[in-house]
C-alpha cells in the first residue's frame, strides 16, 4: 500500500516583536560606536527588546493569535505546534508544548525544532512527512 504524500501549505501568517526598540542611536549613547559603523558590519538599525519575564513562548502566542484569527480558525483546530527557535523558555517541557497550554489548545501536540538558522522550511518539511 503506498502512503500518499501529505501537501502541507501556510495559510496564515502571523508575527509579532516585542514594542520597545533599542536603536543605533541608543547604542552611541551607551558605547563608543556610530550608527555607520553597526550598519556597515551588521546591517541593524534597530532591535527589539523583550521586557523582563516575557519569555520566547509569550512571543510564540502572540504571533499564533495573529496566525488563527487571520485563517478564522481555534488553538484546538490546529494539528501541531512545532516551534523553531535556539531560544527555548527552557528545555523541557517544550517551549511548543508552553505554546500549546497558553493556547488553550487542547489534544494539541507539539515539539521544538532548534536550529541556528533563518530557513523557516524544516518546519514544514517534517509536517509534510506525517
Amino acid at each position: 500500500m503506498t502512503n500518499p504524500r501529505i501537501r502541507v501549505k501556510i495559510s496564515a501568517l502571523g508575527t509579532y516583536v516585542p514594542p520597545k526598540l533599542l536603536t543605533n542611536a541608543d547604542l552611541e549613547k551607551m558605547v563608543d560606536t556610530t550608527d555607520d559603523w553597526i550598519l556597515s558590519r551588521v546591517g541593524i538599525r534597530e532591535r527589539h527588546i523583550v521586557e523582563k519575564g516575557v519569555a520566547t513562548s509569550d512571543l510564540a502566542v502572540e504571533a499564533a493569535r495573529k496566525a488563527l484569527a487571520q485563517r478564522g480558525i481555534t488553538p484546538s483546530d490546529v494539528d501541531a505546534i512545532i516551534v523553531g527557535t535556539v531560544t527555548p523558555d527552557m528545555f523541557f517541557p517544550s517551549t511548543a508544548c508552553l505554546v500549546q497550554h497558553k493556547l488553550g489548545a487542547q489534544g494539541v501536540w507539539g515539539f521544538d525544532l532548534s536550529r541556528p538558522e533563518r530557513n523557516s522550511s524544516p518546519p514544514v518539511r517534517i509536517r509534510e512527512s506525517w
